[in-house]
């Protein structure tokens, strides 16, 4: 991995043993940049991951994210995200998930933050959507 003070990247590799898919071989390449004026152009982060099962008949899979989070918004800081629901088959249907979040300092000891999101499904059940608060405290 590299960080610099405005971005980063790294790549990382794994290789895992399965009971369904035997040895599996995981590539993964993960990066973010912060704009020097964080005020009118968010930052950015972004992830892809690779997995090759060695077993035979079994399918490579992939998953995905892209997060934009902007820190001056307001008195606080807002940010979106999407990305697959975990590790999908090369010829499988991708399902998402997507979210919105607002953080914001109530005072000097605690920040609350809203979010929602929504997570695909298949036909057969409805897309679930979940609103969360989160309130954390520093002393």
């Amino acid at each position: 991995s590299y960080a610099a003070d405005s971005y980063g990247a790294s790549v990382t590799y794994a290789d895992t043993e399965d009971a369904t898919a035997g040895d599996v071989t995981y590539w993964a390449l993960n990066g973010y940049w912060t704009p020097s004026d964080s005020g009118s152009m968010p930052s950015i982060s972004v992830g892809y991951e690779v997995g090759d099962p060695e077993a035979s008949g079994a399918k490579d899979t992939t998953q995905y994210f892209v997060g934009l989070q902007w820190d001056e918004a307001g008195p606080g800081t807002f940010g979106v995200a999407l990305g697959t629901d975990g590790a999908f088959a090369e010829d499988a249907t991708e399902y998402m998930m997507y979210e919105a979040f607002y953080s914001y300092p109530v005072n000097d000891s605690m920040t609350v933050t809203p979010l929602i999101y929504v997570r695909e499904n298949d036909a057969t059940k409805e897309d679930q959507t979940g609103i969360l608060v989160k309130t954390s405290f520093s002393f």
